[in-house]
């Protein structure tokens, strides 16, 4: 089993707030500390496997047309060492996995199940049909490589190449098999594109168990059959290519002006709308994302910009964002006066805005004015309501429905710098109710028996990950309970404002129970605070189960307002030891 350093991070941190040894008391421990990905270990702390792969590019002018084994594994050292696969724990454990397996004559073994239980830590259970965590991040792997071949690699004599549709590497020499730079873009164009409608689809099964498709060439029918009526919609409808009067529909204050200025920008009316209805009526665009897709930690394709009139475009890379595990969500943005124009179909939406302040250094600098469909809406500090800058926050809008004309209309407009937005998302929503929120602490989406998702975990401040796979006793979702943030940390879940709440927190004690601890009740007490209102004081899960270990504790609380700025701010503070929760539920009352 490939296992995250990060994890094992974790249980050290944790073995330490109780200030014993688990590790040599606990012989299991011991032994998980030492399977750590062998991949990982031996390529990158081997500086002879570095030192080859130095004198192979120095006397390139010698070797043969072959790739020797020497070669392939001087390669793959070299891969790992870089700062852009050290970053990335996961796809440096997979590369390592599948270059292990490929090394030692077992290719046939490189399957998508076995590469979710080796790698991804998923459980027996795992059913590719409706978990597609192994190609997505096969995909994130293979555009790595791309990005890195095509930059600070671009003289390597040998290319690691993942062949579309596989998972048994290649190693190539790169003036044979002619993929530099400059003849791969049409291939990994392609297969981006089938990955995004793959991505869709399977989102569409997971949220609609009972629309299942058991065999991929019923999905091609089914993407063809997309296509044949996106092209009918077009020549019939094509709402998108409508005469946006915006200057007679928004009549109110400055923003109308701002809308009435924008329709002469030239607008991107050659993307049609076909895939976003492939999800359910679901919508998510990158504002300032020309290039391509994003696929985000749940597996959501997040579209290239779209639909927009006015504006411009910014790119800050190089900000770190918190409070998000996408933080290329952020990163990219429209700025100045713009408008959205959206083509929906008739019914209740969700609207969702993306925001993180990277350009001004304080509160009071900038402020965004929303109009949607001409009436004034919202005027948000992004710096406030984020609680600083560099900070992920998003705004929840309930009962948003397209005009008259068929398309829902977002102007834009600001007051100091110019306003700004960095992603939007529109989800069928209920009438008069906010969808409910289920974030579970793992770092992949996890659905529970009730066929209910939860998403990855998000929306945090400090604290780390740790799991523990433990049989969780008291509940009909044991898997929800293995994974848990703890530490000194914060939530800040984006809602509706003007609403109350219902918060309920799960936990279950997997750390201070035998073998690896004889304390038991009494080992972990903390607080919990939600917008200035004490949750739980004192409190100490094995009193709750009466000293018994790996066992599920839920904790509801009603009649939860919102904050001012739209959020439910929960805070778990330690008393002794961490703090610790392992899954958060909210639901508008």
């Amino acid at each position: 089993m490939y296992k995250d350093n990060s994890q094992l991070g974790n249980h050290l941190e944790e073995s330490y707030q109780d200030k014993t040894d688990h590790a040599s008391s606990d012989p299991s421990a011991t032994s998980r500390l030492d399977q750590q990905p062998k991949g990982v270990t031996s390529y990158l702390t081997n500086s002879k496997a570095i030192h080859a792969e130095n004198a192979m590019m120095s006397s390139n002018a010698e070797t043969s047309d072959r790739v020797t084994n020497e070669e392939e594994r001087a390669e793959l050292a070299a891969v790992l060492a870089t700062e852009i696969f050290r970053r990335s724990p996961k796809l440096s454990r997979l590369l390592s996995y599948i270059c292990d397996k490929y090394f030692a004559g077992e290719e046939d073994e490189l399957k998508e199940y076995s590469i979710a239980v080796d790698v991804l830590g998923r459980d027996s259970e795992f059913d590719p049909q409706l978990d597609a965590a192994v190609r997505v991040d096969t995909h994130y792997l293979r555009k790595r490589l791309k990005d890195y071949y095509a930059k600070e690699a671009r003289d390597h004599r040998v290319e690691i190449v993942i062949p579309k549709g596989r998972y048994v590497p290649q190693f190539l020499l790169r003036a044979k098999s002619g993929l530099s730079a400059e003849a791969q873009p049409q291939e990994e164009d392609d297969e981006e594109t089938t990955l995004e409608s793959l991505m869709i689809a399977r989102e569409h099964e997971r949220e609609h168990p009972a629309v299942h498709v058991s065999n991929w060439r019923w999905l091609v029918l089914g993407l063809g059959a997309v296509t044949i009526g996106s092209l009918l919609w077009m020549t019939i409808a094509r709402p998108w290519q409508r005469s946006a009067k915006t200057e007679n529909r928004v009549q109110n204050g400055t923003i109308g002006a701002v809308a009435s200025h924008a329709v002469h920008a030239v607008r991107t009316t050659d993307v049609p709308p076909v895939p976003l209805y492939s999800e359910s009526g679901a919508i998510r665009i990158l504002a300032g994302q020309r290039n391509e897709n994003y696929v985000d930690k749940a597996g959501r394709v997040w579209l290239s910009d779209r639909y927009f009139a006015g504006g411009t475009t910014f790119n800050h890379s190089s900000r770190e964002i918190v409070r998000t595990e996408d933080p290329d969500i952020f990163r990219n943005g429209r700025e100045g006066q713009f408008v959205y124009e959206i083509p929906l179909n008739p019914g209740t939406y969700e609207l969702h805005l993306y925001f993180g302040e990277t350009v001004v250094n304080g509160e009071g600098i900038r402020s965004v004015s929303l109009s949607i469909n001409g009436v004034p809406t919202s005027t948000l500090d992004v710096a406030s309501d984020a609680g600083g800058t560099n900070t992920a926050t998003v705004k929840v809008f309930r009962n948003i429905s397209p005009a008259k004309d068929g398309l829902l209309h977002l102007a834009f407009q600001g007051s100091g710098p110019a306003a700004f937005l960095n992603a939007l998302e529109i989800l069928p929503g209920t009438p008069g109710k906010m969808l409910p929120i289920r974030l579970t602490m793992q770092d992949t989406t996890y659905r529970d028996h009730l066929g209910q998702i939860w998403m990855p975990d998000q929306y945090f401040l400090s604290g780390r990950r740790s799991t523990r796979k433990a049989p969780i006793e008291g509940t009909e979702d044991p898997a929800l309970y293995i994974t848990h943030r703890f530490g000194n940390f914060t939530y800040s879940i984006p809602v509706a404002e003007g609403s109350r709440y219902t918060v309920t927190l799960h936990f279950a004690e997997t750390w201070f129970t035998p073998p690896e601890s004889l304390d038991g009740v009494g080992s972990r007490v903390f607080d919990v605070y939600c917008n200035g209102r004490t949750l739980l004081k004192d409190f100490d899960i094995l009193k709750e189960t009466g000293g018994v270990g790996n066992r599920a504790v839920v904790k509801v609380f009603h009649n939860i307002p919102a904050s001012a700025q739209g959020k439910i701010n929960l805070e778990f503070v330690p008393t002794k030891n961490y703090a610790v929760v392992t899954a958060i539920e909210v639901t508008e009352e």
